[in-house]
């Protein structure tokens, strides 16, 4: 999917910003090298690199590892030299060496396209390559907002912005579908970018399933994969986790 619309992610989420500060904290106190499972285009990849860290990043998609490239090749040389990118599944993590990292983190949503045997599979190969007493931060929207997404799988206009690379007015829509008993959200993306000076239309459709878990779900599995928890916040700046919350923080610690 983000092959499709890796340069449209990019527009509508490189403003997202609120995230930061929040993982370099945790990357200061669990200390790196910090794995990024889902990194993307390097969003967060860049300010830990910037901060003094080590990063390795990992995606299934060559067109956001090569999105991450164009972004760091401005960096001065000592930068671009902490960061590694590897193009691979997170469900079926393959690192070299023994364990390395002090923080793995799995970022805004990304854990949503994973389902549970997946998501079992991804924490047992972030424990294989943490250290002892490693970190692992989990981002993801309140699944109670998920389960409560209307069911109507009417097509509604969630942004409009221009694309600066060719002055394109896009228009960007959704429609929803929700699996209740798989716990899954089926969302379809439609792209409609009008050229300035008229003419068709153009149109990128991308489609996702999204995988919720419930809090007792996923700390069962972070149970099972050899973790413990360690946080869980309702938000960046530390506030409890309730039914209300818009995020659903948890940092999790591999045990002894």
């Amino acid at each position: 999917m983000y092959d499709l619309i890796a340069h449209y992610y990019d527009l509508t989420h490189d403003s997202l910003t609120e995230d930061v500060a929040y993982v370099l904290a945790l990357a200061r106190e669990a200390g790196g090298p910090v794995l990024e499972l889902g990194c993307g285009s390097g969003r967060l990849l860049l300010p830990l690199a910037r901060a003094g860290f080590s990063v390795t990043g990992v995606d299934n998609s060559a067109a956001m590892l090569e999105r991450a490239r164009t972004r760091f090749a401005p960096e001065e040389t000592a930068v671009r030299q902490r960061l590694t990118l590897l193009h691979g599944d997170m469900a079926a993590l393959s690192l070299p060496g023994g364990p390395t990292f002090g923080l793995a983190i799995i970022p805004y949503n990304t854990l949503l396209h994973l389902d549970s045997d997946q998501t079992a599979a991804a924490l047992r190969g972030i424990g294989r390559v943490l250290r002892e007493n490693g970190r692992l931060f989990i981002d993801l929207i309140n699944p109670l907002a998920i389960a409560n997404t209307p069911n109507d799988q009417a097509v509604t206009l969630e942004a409009v912005f221009t694309d600066p690379a060719n002055g394109h007015t896009v228009l960007q829509l959704a429609a929803n579908r929700l699996d209740e008993a798989e716990q899954t959200l089926h969302i379809t993306w439609i792209y409609d970018a009008s050229p300035p000076a008229g003419g068709p239309i153009q149109r990128t459709i991308a489609q996702a399933a999204y995988h919720y878990l419930y809090p007792h779900q996923l700390e069962l599995l972070l149970h099972e994969a050899g973790f413990r928890l360690h946080n869980l916040s309702g938000g960046y700046g530390g506030q409890p986790f309730d039914e209300e919350s818009e995020r659903f923080l948890l940092v999790a610690q591999k045990k002894p």
